[in-house]
């Protein structure tokens, strides 16, 4: 019987099936069978397309795992006024009795903060008198002065720091040296037999009922994705490569359909409104991808480590993504994909142009794409690396 002690709580900034909820149901899932009980904290004021049973809270639920909607105290944009700083610390404080209430029955052994803006954890971790880890999934560039502060905060208040790449841990080191000695990077991790036997041909058909090749891209519309940068390197690819479609597939922020309307209307601008089709979110992501022939990733911003990346390589697909953040770390240039300098749409249409032209070059580069991520992003070392985590922290507690 696992002891009660030993339960970890986990207090993560959304509900929703994007990458980092993701990355926290592989890590929740993992302690199945260990001495660890997770109990996961969510926040109440997220507004999604994704339906219940599809998001987070709904797949946790599902493995029997015991979820809490509370209002979980989250930097976000609308409180980057002086009157939403004054809303954010009121709602810290309602989140802080809030969350103690729900763990009064439970005899948490540690708290794990998924996110870098949950301003929550920290503060239930030091009332509960616990040791708290911090697990980093961003790359804050701006507002410069945001990114300061949540790195001193993050230094000040976790026992251990866990980023998800190197890029994430060497921008929180410039900003914050002295926390060099509790930081250690783990990579996410994807279980490549997601992505196995899938069949896209009802996704095939709809992105492309011709044949022609498709080049695609799985990604939130907007936070500075590149959906933009993408259709104006795509202007330029038909010129030259007209026979191929167009596949842009993500969710939009905070219930906002008009970002995907505002999509479609700059495909009619660029030309390609014929040869594009612009899907918000998509709950079958291994058959979105297996229908792609190409995947891009052109990133404006450091993105830490996409995991639309690694689950395009899972797929056997050759990823032209921007040179930035953690994509670096997972493709090797002209090995299994292209790096192309952020924001920079005329490389991005060349790269792409050099995989349109060469069949064997994108198949050789999907097979060894999918090899690094077994070799290099698997759930096993992914999985033991967070139990050595919570063992060495909880050994940590007075």
């Amino acid at each position: 019987m696992t002891d009660e002690r030993s339960t970890i709580l986990f207090v993560h900034a959304a509900d929703e099936w994007y990458g980092s909820d993701y990355v926290l149901y592989e890590i929740v899932r993992s302690l199945e069978g260990s001495e660890f009980t997770p109990l996961v904290v969510l926040p109440d004021d997220v507004i999604s397309e994704i339906p219940p049973e599809h998001r987070l809270s709904g797949r946790l639920r599902k493995l029997g795992i015991a979820v809490h909607h509370l209002p979980v105290a989250v930097l976000r944009r609308k409180y980057m006024t002086p009157i939403g700083a004054l809303r954010l610390a009121h709602r810290s404080r309602l989140a802080r009795r809030k969350i103690l209430e729900c763990v009064s029955g439970a005899k948490i052994a540690l708290v794990h903060t998924h996110t870098a803006g949950v301003m929550s954890g920290a503060l239930v971790a030091r009332k509960l008198g616990v040791p708290h880890l911090w697990h980093v999934s961003e790359i804050v560039t701006r507002p410069r002065l945001v990114g300061q502060m949540l790195a001193r905060r993050i230094t000040r208040d976790a026992d251990s720091i866990v980023t998800v790449s190197a890029a994430v841990r060497d921008h929180l080191l410039r900003a914050q040296p002295s926390a060099e000695h509790k930081t250690r990077v783990i990579y996410n991790a994807i279980d490549t037999r997601r992505f196995e036997g899938v069949d896209a041909r009802a996704m095939r058909a709809r992105f492309s009922p011709d044949g022609c090749i498709v080049i695609g891209m799985v990604g939130r519309v907007g936070m500075s994705k590149g959906q933009e940068l993408f259709l104006e390197a795509m202007r330029d690819v038909v010129r030259y490569v007209p026979k191929v479609r167009i596949a842009l597939v993500g969710g939009v922020l905070d219930g906002n359909v008009a970002a995907l309307d505002e999509l479609r209307a700059l495909a009619v601008q660029c030309g390609l409104a014929q040869r594009t089709v612009v899907d918000g979110y998509c709950d079958d992501v291994p058959a979105c991808l297996a229908a792609m022939d190409i995947v891009v990733q052109p990133s404006l911003r450091p993105d830490s480590l996409p995991t639309t990346v690694l689950e395009a390589m899972a797929s056997g697909k050759p990823v032209i993504a921007a040179a930035n953040g953690g994509s670096p770390e997972m493709v090797v240039d002209g090995e299994t994909g292209l790096l192309f300098p952020t924001g920079n749409a005329s490389a991005l249409s060349a790269a792409i142009q050099r995989l349109l032209a060469n069949a064997p070059l994108r198949e050789q580069m999907g097979i060894a794409g999918r090899e690094r991520v077994k070799r290099k992003f698997g759930p096993e070392e992914f999985s033991a690396a967070y139990l050595r985590q919570y063992r060495a922290l909880r050994s940590q507690r007075p």
